[in-house]
């Protein structure tokens, strides 16, 4: 026990002045002449005894509230509790744990596990401590609690390793927000790692733990490490003609402390061994091998490179797609009165198609009075080129079309009449037509208002293919948006030049001119190309994806209003995803390497989903390379800014109102036994 103000303690003194007055209150006997005692009685010894024991008990209450009272103003306190609240004895520390793929190399994670178990056993009763796994981020943490028993038990629940890289800085700086407000100010944090050579050197060493906690680098890497990984592969996105030959390039890295000599490295496609190449690595770290392939069926084709490596298994594969398509099939409605017309309303439309076999577009063209509206499922959008008129039942058979998933582009020229257009496409249009806007004296308009978030617009870049500001537009169509409407591009009068409707589970886009020259010279323009290739996609929902993602990273997937996909992983474990508007939706959940198929109503493709090539590099550095960075020496401020540690000292130091509770009541019991002890 200490005292805070131990100078009343002199107070003690002051224990004689009871003893003082007792003395001093002895009554002697008296001598009475009495002329008979006849009368009196003899007074019963055990009286006498009861009476003495009440004067000394008497004189003890008086002596001890004086020496209370003194204690009481000295303030006491416990010395050991608040030792405990200090920090001196107590801990409060944070286990970070390293989950990335690198630990999956050998037994190296088992370790991990079993060097995190060790630290909670040197813990005692009233300790705290806290979990946070990581790899690239924080995995399921357990917060600082005194219950070491359910740490433990978070310790043991983590199976395995997985498969993303590593990333120090936002586990650290989770642990340092923890420990911050821990109870204890002698504070810690463990991390436990292999040391990754490569996150190591990554880590940005401008941020540091806060003053006054301590840090504990605890290294379980293997001192010998072999690792050859496939660590590149380049292929075609797509391919468009059959039988043609194609070349296959993969990079073979040996990342680990020792090199083997040779190497066996396989082309795999759909599951199936092709070719195979071995390689020598007596005098080199990598190799570059290509395979020359041919692909003849159509549809997504799974490629695989994998090296034959019995150490380290999660990077012997690298996974990617190649898209074997058919050609998007476009049928184009052209309104023309002789053929010298049609091929002007429609020519720039081809020449940004392109043409032959190299072209990723089919385009067929048909006069209004030829289409009948059969066969429509065999195309991926219906154009409308200066469209006057068509039948009822023509359009009949577009909406049907539409309401089943298809698309159409629709571009009215100077042959269009409002009252028939609007009549005929009333309920598929974006907007009805009201009248022809032509610029008055040589001035013309151009486009101002962007939708940047629409898929179209994001596609375009501007960045490498400029943006509209070169196009002229002398003349527009005038519009009334119609509900359910939204417009991707304004003029800089504020008219609409380009709308959107969804129809069914199929979309209409509306431009407020034509697609050649009558009006414009957006054609000339290199945006022009770009522009009918991403409009026609975007209809056809053919977002060209990667041929291959890194663990961990998020997928951009389109899906129209009300659509969803299936997106099995390859263990197979299945996420659903929903679009309740038309918005970019991103799967996160790639956290293994290997194939993610997304099945959908107008979507089927394929994933493929490979390691971080960094995490492959299985060289080690000492824990003191990234310690010394993250030191903080910065003095700490008092520990009575902690609130738990002034509140635990604060209550430590409230003995002295229970000993004023026991003065009062030693008073009450000292009144009493006075009035007995003397009556």
């Amino acid at each position: 026990m200490s005292f805070l103000s131990p100078w009343f303690l002199l107070g003690l003194l002051g224990v004689a002045i009871p003893v003082a007055i007792h003395l001093g209150r002895r009554q002697k006997a008296e001598k009475v002449v009495l002329s008979t005692v006849r009368f009196l009685k003899n007074t019963p010894p055990k009286m006498i005894f009861f009476q003495q024991i009440q004067q000394w008990l008497l004189l003890l209450v008086r002596a001890a509230i004086i020496a209370l009272l003194a204690i009481a103003f000295a303030r006491p306190f416990l010395a050991q509790s608040v030792s405990a609240g200090a920090g001196l004895s107590p801990r409060s520390l944070v286990i970070v744990l390293d989950t990335s793929m690198s630990m999956r190399y050998g037994d190296t994670f088992d370790r991990a596990q079993k060097a995190a178990l060790e630290i909670l056993g040197l813990l005692r009763t009233g300790d705290e401590a806290a979990l946070v796994p990581f790899s690239d981020s924080t995995g399921p943490v357990t917060e600082l609690t005194t219950d070491l028993l359910q740490v433990a038990a978070s310790v043991r629940s983590l199976d395995s390793a997985g498969f993303r890289s590593t990333n120090y800085l936002p586990a650290l700086r989770l642990a340092d927000q923890m420990l911050r407000a821990a109870r204890h100010p002698d504070r810690a944090v463990y991390l436990i790692s292999d040391y990754q050579r490569q996150a190591v050197t990554g880590y940005d060493n401008r941020w540091q733990l806060s003053p006054g906690i301590a840090f504990e680098g605890i290294a379980i890497g293997a001192e010998e490490t072999t690792n050859l990984a496939v660590t590149e592969v380049k292929s075609p996105v797509r391919i468009m003609r059959d039988q043609e030959e194609h070349v296959i390039i993969g990079r073979v890295r040996s990342l680990g402390s020792q090199s083997p000599s040779d190497a066996r490295i396989s082309l795999l496609i759909n599951e199936k061994i092709v070719a195979t190449q071995n390689v020598d690595l007596t005098d080199r770290s990598e190799a570059v091998v290509t395979f020359p392939t041919k692909f003849s069926k159509r549809g997504i084709q799974r490629g695989a490179v994998t090296v034959e490596d019995e150490n380290f298994a999660p990077d012997n594969t690298f996974f990617f797609t190649i898209n074997f398509l058919r050609p998007l099939a476009v049928l184009g409605i052209a309104q023309a009165s002789s053929a010298k017309v049609q091929a002007d309303a429609t020519r720039w439309f081809q020449s940004a198609l392109g043409r032959g076999g190299e072209s990723p577009f089919h385009l067929e063209l048909v006069r209004p009075r030829e289409f009948t509206g059969d066969g429509l499922a065999h195309y991926d959008v219906i154009a409308l080129f200066d469209v006057a008129e068509l039948t009822s039942s023509a359009v009949a058979r577009i909406a049907a079309y539409l309401t089943r998933g298809g698309s159409l582009l629709i571009a009215p020229g100077n042959r269009v009449k409002p009252q028939s257009f609007n009549r005929l496409f009333q309920r598929l249009t974006p907007a009805a037509l009201e009248q022809k806007y032509v610029a008055a004296n040589g001035d013309y308009l151009s486009i101002a208002g962007i939708k940047r978030r629409h898929p179209i617009i994001k596609a375009l870049g501007f960045s490498e293919n400029g943006d509209f500001g070169a196009a002229r537009f002398r003349g527009h169509w005038l519009t009334k948006p119609v509900a359910g409407s939204h417009v991707i591009l304004r003029f800089d009068n504020g008219a609409p030049a380009l709308l959107e409707k969804q129809v069914g589970r199929g979309r209409v886009l509306l431009f407020a001119f034509s697609l050649d020259t009558q009006w414009h010279n957006l054609p000339r323009q290199g945006m022009y190309v770009p522009l009918v290739h991403e409009t026609l996609h975007y209809l056809a929902s053919r977002k060209p994806i990667k041929p291959s993602y890194t663990v961990g990273e998020p997928v951009p997937m389109h899906l129209p209003a009300g659509n969803a996909v299936r997106v099995t992983a390859p263990e197979g474990a299945e996420t659903i995803l929903t679009s309740a508007t038309e918005d970019t939706v991103y799967f996160r959940t790639t956290d293994r390497p290997g194939y993610f198929t997304v099945r959908g109503r107008q979507t089927q493709e394929i994933l493929a989903v490979n390691v971080a090539p960094a995490e492959s590099d299985l060289t080690f550095v000492a824990p003191e390379q990234i310690g010394s960075a993250l030191v903080n020496k910065t003095r700490r401020r008092p520990d009575a800014a902690n609130p738990f540690i002034a509140d635990h000292a604060e209550k430590s130091q409230r003995l002295w109102w229970w000993i004023l509770l026991l003065v009062l009541f030693l008073g009450l019991g000292e009144t009493l036994l006075a009035n007995r002890t003397y009556r």
